[in-house]
């Protein structure tokens, strides 16, 4: 029975936590989802059950400490979403500080700038992998019971046991309640902490075995979540051979992604991660890592089989598609083309605006009202980025191809050639949209009736008189390289002084074809990853490329939200 005691001290102390969370938060206006808001309550509690059932008070309070000021600090993103830039100095400061600083062995600097980083590391794949609802439950179980193996082949100090004690029981619990069909949600708050527990527990100083495992199981945590998710990119994306010019034309699979599948197939290949580690820990013989291959075989495979089928037929494309509330023209460069020739035939008609989106501008409006409602008020909107090529796909709605923003240009002006249409060119450095032109007219002649750079105040006296020149010169086709979204601003804006022709956000495309610019290569081209190429060519670029993460687990999270897929 005392044996027990532990185990029942800390299942009893995490559910009146809970309930004693959920009794504080429920009138709190959380929207993190369907379920009950429970963040890191079941979490203190159990670390408090735990610690005083292992008479490790003492010795847990720096670490528990420091996980009721990040269980706070996740709180204020849940309840008022902070942005975590403004969050991530308080919560080096609170893990520097009041944790790694008092555990023994880790007074260094060193010591405490790399349980920063870890715990940092852990928090955010924890983040990533609650795409999946369960999927932080199991990592977190998985992590500790294969801790609980380690500690049973030796002597460990008490709070150490403790806190892995907390991170097990927790982590069961939620499991088997949503095992019910019900919900549970941990929300910033109760990842935070879980997060720097583990990390906690994965840094205390220990024998080599508890070392190994100290780094082994939290970098599993860590490089899983982005392992698979760039497994099923890679999978689809290249499946379909989404890199070849009519990708919409030549699709052989469909992809299933199945939330149940998902954790399933999650939890057993992480087990067979955990379990590799224990074989190599006890010296098992081969037998063991047979078995164990077999299980893990058998894993990818089933999960394979759910989630890449043939196509039973290839159905056209729509006309448009829903992606992340922005409705996109499934249209190609010669349709557009043809759209274009169409609209500048009918009579004040009013300003078309024509956006050139990519994954980047898909985000911008999933985080910024106002920039939503300006595409979506747009005519139309052609996918210029190989992202939307694939989610498109990946959702069940393939496109017909990309409408490259360059090569786009270069299209219409060749056709402004044959038709006499009237251009103007608006953005770029000094010089550049000039040197454009010389280059768009070796093409043939074109009629460029007025070239301007972008260096304009925004909203600004100089930029009103510059949109009364536009409106004066009369132009059918107004190219605007101002950058996202300020072109889009513009092209708004322009609408009240034009009551015909056709405005087109072509972001850097001056750079390009006047070629200040190199543009990539045509391999890199075909495989949609010119974005890495102007990364390697404009470093400054890497903060906006942070977002690419961001549209990826949106299009995941749609995905998995979908009735049937």
């Amino acid at each position: 029975m005392s044996e027990l005691f532990p185990i029942i001290t800390t299942i009893l102390a995490t559910l009146v936590f809970w309930l004693v969370g959920y009794l504080l938060t429920k009138t709190q206006p959380l929207e993190l989802g369907r379920g009950h808001y429970a963040g890191a309550f079941p979490l203190i509690g159990a670390l408090c059950g735990a610690a005083f059932s292992h008479n490790a008070v003492h010795a847990v309070l720096p670490v528990a400490t420091g996980t009721v000021f990040l269980a706070i600090i996740g709180f204020l993103r849940d309840r008022f979403r902070v942005k975590y830039a403004t969050l991530l100095p308080i919560v080096i400061l609170i893990v520097s500080a009041t944790i790694f600083a008092n555990l023994p062995g880790t007074g260094s600097g060193l010591r405490i700038v790399s349980g920063v980083l870890w715990a940092g590391l852990i928090i955010v794949c924890l983040k990533i992998s609650a795409l999946v609802y369960e999927m932080p439950f199991i990592l977190l179980a998985t992590t500790s019971l294969s801790q609980f193996v380690v500690f049973s082949t030796g002597e460990h100090s008490t709070h150490l046991v403790a806190v892995n004690t907390a991170i097990m029981i927790t982590a069961i619990l939620m499991l088997l309640y949503s095992s019910t069909g019900r919900r549970v949600l941990q929300g910033s708050s109760g990842l935070f902490a879980a997060g720097f527990l583990l990390a906690a527990v994965s840094l205390v100083e220990g024998p080599q075995q508890l070392l190994f495992f100290g780094l082994f199981i939290p970098s599993m945590v860590i490089f899983f979540p982005f392992a698979l998710i760039c497994t099923m990119i890679i999978v689809s994306y290249f499946g379909n051979r989404l890199h070849r010019p009519n990708p919409g034309t030549d699709r052989q699979w469909t992809w299933t992604l199945r939330r149940e599948k998902t954790v399933v197939f999650s939890g057993l290949i992480f087990l067979c991660l955990n379990f590799f580690g224990l074989l190599v820990t006890v010296d098992a013989p081969a037998f063991g890592y047979f078995a164990l291959f077999l299980l893990l075989v058998s894993a990818l495979a089933g999960f394979t089989g759910t989630f890449a089928r043939r196509t039973e037929t290839n159905a056209p494309a729509p006309f448009k598609i829903e992606m992340l509330g922005i409705s996109i023209d499934a249209v190609t460069p010669a349709q557009v083309l043809d759209r274009i020739a169409d609209y500048l035939k009918t009579e004040n008609a009013g300003l078309m605006h024509i956006i050139t989106a990519d994954s980047l501008a898909l985000v911008r409006a999933s985080e910024e009202e106002r920039f939503k409602t300006v595409m979506q008020r747009a005519e139309m909107v052609v996918p210029d980025g190989a992202g939307i090529v694939w989610a498109s796909d990946f959702l069940g709605k393939p496109l017909r191809g990309r409408v490259p923003g360059v090569a786009l240009v270069s299209q219409i002006c060749d056709r402004a050639a044959e038709t006499g249409w009237k251009i103007y060119c608006i953005g770029g450095r000094p010089g550049i949209a000039e040197q454009a032109v010389q280059t768009l007219n070796t093409h043939g002649k074109i009629n460029f009736c007025g070239v301007r750079h972008g260096f304009f105040a925004a909203d600004s006296a100089k930029e009103e008189t510059i949109m009364k020149e536009i409106a004066a010169a009369g132009p059918d086709i107004i190219f605007v390289a101002l950058g996202v979204p300020r072109q889009e601003w513009f092209i708004s804006r322009l609408r009240g002084y034009l009551d015909h022709g056709i405005a087109i956000g072509i972001g850097g495309s001056f750079d390009v074809i006047s070629q200040t610019l190199p543009r990539a290569p045509v391999w890199m081209q075909q495989c949609g990853i010119e974005w890495l190429f102007r990364l390697w060519l404009e470093p400054f670029r890497f903060m906006r490329m942070l977002k690419i993460p961001v549209f990826v687990l949106q299009i995941l999270r749609h995905k998995w939200n979908q009735p049937e897929n």
